[in-house]
């Protein structure tokens, strides 16, 4: 009696095996994400009070009836009316007018009591003229 040739028994557990592909590893959870949007956000806000805070005094700012202080021929700032710092009271605002034209009568005859004009722009561009009364 011969017998019959036996496999080898790697060959019987490769054949008997089924093929899997690897598992690609879950990656870890590492608690809560912040949106960019909501961050972009945040920033936008900080950034808004900081330019706020910093320009708050900036003649642009005032309205009629504030008082500003000059600080030098360019530089107005605003204070308050019952500092000793205050020089002019704002009569009027007018918007939308080149340097040139303030230089021109006429953009602050409205107020009467106007006794200087102070303009706030980028030159060549428009911008917005103070009518100043001396305090």
């Amino acid at each position: 009696m011969t017998t019959p040739p036996q496999q080898q028994p790697q060959e019987q557990e490769q054949a008997q095996a089924p093929l899997q592909q690897p598992v690609a590893p879950q990656p870890a959870k590492k608690g809560i994400k912040v949106p960019r949007l909501v961050i972009s956000l945040v920033i936008l806000v900080v950034l808004g009070a900081v330019g706020w805070y910093l320009n708050r005094d900036a003649a642009l700012n005032a309205k009629v009836g504030d008082c500003l202080h000059q600080k030098s021929a360019n530089n107005v700032v605003l204070v308050k009316c019952d500092s000793a710092d205050a020089n002019f009271v704002v009569l009027g605002r007018v918007e939308d007018k080149t340097e040139s034209e303030v230089d021109k009568a006429g953009v602050c005859d409205q107020w009467a009591d106007t006794t200087s004009a102070y303009w706030e722009g980028k030159r060549g561009r428009k911008g917005t003229v103070l009518c100043l009364k001396d305090k």
